[in-house]
């Protein structure tokens, strides 16, 4: 989202790098305050409750972002998107967390954390290069089909391709974490539930 979301700030709707910073304050201030939500949540309801509805709200999100056009509105088309997927993200963000170190002895904990974190590095890194991989092929497809309707036409189409495959990634997490994720409230480290 901040990838595409800063080149379409920028490069469509013409903000300066300044403004588009501001334009990221909504989904921060979501994150943060749906973080402290959810840190309250989740030794009351437990981890795959807050995980399943984040990531459906982060598929939301990243659909809603399909609206944009070259010419949009930030408060119509793009603030709601980037609520949805703050919140979303908090409710997945923080059970992840916690949920990493179910099960794990207290003298494996910095291990499995490492592997929560290096999991994530990775994984943003491979999503991201996937990502801008589907975003050019569709920019370049769209030009080569289409070469009258300009490039800000296919710009737009290239942000779509790759919020709808987001989407799909977020919507394949929700279906593999509502199958694989068992822990309970009660399973949760009392130390990383504070910790969050």
């Amino acid at each position: 989202m901040f990838l595409f979301l800063t080149f379409y700030f920028q490069e469509t709707l013409g903000y300066t790098p300044l403004e588009s910073g501001f334009a990221f304050l909504p989904f921060s201030g979501g994150i943060i305050l749906g973080a402290g939500i959810v840190s309250q949540l989740l030794p009351r309801i437990g981890p795959r409750p807050l995980l399943v509805t984040g990531l459906a709200l982060g598929t939301v999100g990243m659909l809603w972002l399909t609206r944009i056009g070259e010419s949009s509105a930030f408060v119509t088309d793009v603030l709601p998107a980037e609520i949805a997927l703050s919140f979303g993200m908090a409710m997945v963000f923080v059970p992840a967390s916690s949920t990493a170190l179910v099960g794990v002895s207290s003298h494996d904990a910095g291990i499995a954390s490492a592997m929560l974190n290096t999991a994530q590095q990775v994984g943003g890194s491979l999503g991201l290069a996937l990502l801008n991989t589907f975003y050019a092929s569709a920019v370049t497809d769209r030009l080569a089909e289409d070469p009258a309707a300009g490039p800000g036409a296919a710009l737009i189409h290239g942000y779509h391709v790759a919020f709808v495959w987001a989407a799909g990634f977020l919507a394949l997490a929700l279906l593999v974490g509502a199958a694989l994720i068992s822990a309970r409230k009660d399973d949760l480290p009392v130390e990383a539930a504070m910790a969050v």
